[in-house]
């Protein structure tokens, strides 16, 4: 009987365990396939996403850092015309370019410089000597009387603030100038080597800011050094209104590239470009402004720079000239061709107008990491496969016992698994299976227990994430608030599980009235919402102040430089404080794009542009302004943030300012909480289902009426 019962049972269970085993082990490299190509896939997306925002967010730090030059430019132009304009007495002892070539006349500082060098005429570089106590001044032939003049003693005036302005500049600025009709020049760092036929008025950094009487930027070969420079410059008036001289700044462009900071981020293989869009025997090329690592090349000052334009080439010229049009049109965007016949990606975001910032990485850097986790997947399915192909065989075999030792013995381990999986289904995570039979069951088992704290993990991240979301929006205003004459609605999306986006109200400590307070953090996610919650610290502390808004804005700036002053990230910020009566108000504007003030009853809208003050977080000597604006009953006020109007289609075309500007005049009639909801939605529409990308944030306040008495 027992032969016979274990031939039936044999027979019984051999066809549907070959049949199950064939079909479980085909399933398992199927599901294998499919996990490690769509992790493969995602892991890219991730990366190339990535890359974008690195492109994006070196773009605006760049944009941040050009635009504080030109403010520095304009505010030494600013003393130059003051000192200049001034009478001054005596004559100090300066430096002139000749005393900087003789040994024993030069300044006690005077000494090679890492950051100065001159190229030999086969392109090596040697440091060149600077001194970065006195400035140099340099005279055309046949004028000597210059050194004598009142012009070089007003001109020396500005030391201090050329050494001020040069210590906190950092490596980018290359050297700060002014030039004046009479052609007397005053540079610094000091230094020499200054060629006999040098004329700086005929250089066209000097004749094109006379010319347009506006800043003009521009490219040259410093003529001390050889080096490949960029130069901002503008002209010095008088009071009367005349140009009495230019004021330059020559900057390395190169320096702004955050190649140091990309290349631990990515690869040591990453390249970094500035490029803009030019006309070239009939087509639109991308011409190279500035390369990180470029080659230095041996070049005359005198003769400009070399004929021989670089333009940012690839083999793919189909999804080049996608590119192209893309950079032409102030888009960013992410692209997969070759550069120098190695597959790369390309990131690139605006810079400076038709100008953009370009990152370009071998796609092997991209792909090495996905790749690898796609194979280790695959891997792991071969494994599961041949064990579950050993475990099928084992089984046969042991078929034979079962009818001998019983059913009750051999399956109570997967009895016991199965209890504690349904003790997890009821969430008891305190399961566990004790397996010592040494086999398959065993190892199962003891995956089964292991999974156990992966899948105790996955939730108390879950859990954490949930209540980060839940911090981030109490943080936010429950309800706007009830104040005389004003309809106020605010409220803030997030992209992510967190935000980096912020608005507030308050009340002025001084005089009353209304605060409102909207502020946009570089990036989005859980870091741009920490760094949300340092500024909001910072801003509710200083809210109650009573120092001018500009000071506190201030004292902000350098607590957030004190916390965020290496990260990189910085919050623009927008404040503004409502009079008491209604009728004006005052207001900040850090960095954020200006808040915009709807007339209907005219249908005039007028932006809030004020002055071009940095972000917070950047600089901690910046300066802050506040300016005033009138404000009348039916007018309504927007301040937002760039999420709206930067929202995209599935035809990558953006939301835009003016279908902003004609929802908002069109719906004028409506509350400020339905203009609110009427803007959301009628971005949503938009975007036709594609995914969010930035936080949206936005406050609406409509005057109501004028509070008099």
């Amino acid at each position: 009987m027992r032969k016979k019962l274990f031939i039936l049972l044999l027979a019984f269970s051999l066809v549907p365990l070959l049949v199950v085993s064939y079909f479980s082990r085909e399933g398992i490299m199927e599901v294998g396939t499919k996990q490690s190509d769509k992790l493969r896939t995602g892991m890219i997306k991730i990366l190339t996403d990535e890359m974008h925002q690195s492109a994006m967010d070196s773009a605006k730090l760049v944009q941040q850092q050009t635009v504080s030059l030109e403010f520095a430019l304009k505010a030494i132009g600013a003393e130059a015309e003051d000192v200049l304009n001034d009478p001054v007495e005596g004559t100090p002892r300066a430096y002139f370019a000749e005393d900087f070539n003789i040994k024993g006349h030069q300044p006690d500082d005077f000494g090679p410089s890492a950051q100065y060098y001159v190229i030999s005429e086969k392109g090596e570089r040697s440091p060149s000597s600077i001194s970065l106590e006195e400035p140099v001044f340099y005279y055309p032939k046949n004028k000597e009387d210059l050194k004598k003049s009142k012009d070089l003693a007003r001109l020396y005036l500005l030391k201090p603030d050329l050494k001020s302005f040069f210590s906190e500049a950092g490596t980018s600025l290359h050297r700060v100038y002014i030039c004046l009709n009479s052609g007397l020049l005053m540079a610094y760092p000091g230094h020499g080597n200054y060629p006999d036929s040098y004329a700086p008025r005929e250089r066209s950094w000097f004749t094109e800011a006379v010319k347009k009487r506006t800043i003009v930027w521009d490219k040259f070969i410093d003529a001390s050094t050889g080096q490949q420079v960029y130069t901002l410059s503008k002209p010095i008036m008088s009071r009367d209104g005349k140009i009495i001289g230019v004021v330059a700044i020559d900057i390395q462009l190169v320096e702004l590239l955050r190649k140091e900071d990309l290349s631990s981020q990515w690869s040591s293989a990453i390249q970094a470009f500035v490029v803009g869009p030019v006309e070239s025997n009939g087509q639109i090329k991308l011409n190279v402004w500035a390369e990180a690592g470029h080659r230095t090349e041996n070049l005359s000052w005198d003769t400009g720079l070399p004929n021989e334009i670089r333009y940012l080439v690839s083999n793919d010229k189909d999804k080049l000239d996608k590119m192209i049009n893309a950079v032409t049109r102030g888009k960013s965007g992410v692209m997969r061709m070759p550069y120098n016949g190695v597959d790369s990606v390309w990131a690139f975001a605006p810079f400076r107008g038709q100008g953009s910032y370009v990152l370009i990485v071998p796609e092997k850097v991209i792909t090495g990491m996905p790749d690898s986790a796609a194979a280790q997947t695959m891997r792991l399915s071969q494994n599961l496969y041949v064990a579950v192909g050993t475990a099928s065989f084992f089984t046969l075999l042991t078929v034979a016992l079962v009818a001998f030792l019983g059913s009750r013995r051999i399956i109570r381990p997967l009895l016991d698994m199965t209890c504690a999986a349904e003790k997890i289904a009821h969430g008891d995570f305190t399961a566990h299976v004790e397996v010592k039979t040494g086999d398959e069951r065993e190892t199962l088992a003891n995956a089964f227990n292991s999974m156990l704290p992966k899948l105790q993990d996955h939730l108390r991240i879950s859990k954490a994430l949930e209540l980060a979301h839940e911090v981030h929006t109490s943080l936010l205003p429950e309800i706007p608030p009830e104040i005389k004459g004003l309809d106020i609605s605010g409220t803030s999306i997030s992209c992510d599980e967190t935000g980096g986006d912020y608005f507030d109200f308050y009340t002025p400590p001084e005089n009353g009235g209304t605060g409102v307070l909207l502020g946009d953090v570089t990036g989005h996610g859980v870091s741009a919402a920490l760094l949300m919650t340092t500024g909001r610290a910072h801003l509710k502390h200083a809210s109650m102040h009573k120092s001018p808004m500009a000071n506190r804005i201030g004292e902000v700036n350098k607590l957030l430089c004190a916390d965020i002053g290496d990260t990189g990230r910085f919050m623009t910020l927008f404040c503004m404080e409502i009079a008491p009566d209604n009728t004006s108000a005052t207001y900040v504007r850090a960095g954020h794009d200006p808040a915009t003030i709807y007339s209907p009853a005219s249908g005039v809208q007028k932006e809030l542009m004020g002055e071009h003050m940095l972000a917070l977080g950047i600089f901690e000597e910046s300066d802050y302004k506040e300016f005033k604006v009138d404000l009348n009953e039916g007018d309504i006020i927007f301040i937002g943030t760039d999420g709206i109007w930067e929202a995209r289609n599935n035809e990558n075309e953006m939301f835009g300012r003016e279908r902003l500007d004609k929802l908002i005049l069109s719906n004028a009639q409506r509350t400020a909480s339905e203009i609110q909801q009427e803007i959301i939605s009628a971005v949503y529409r938009f975007q036709d289902g594609m995914e969010q990308e930035d936080d949206i944030t936005l406050v609406i306040i409509k005057i109501t009426g004028i509070n008099c008495g």
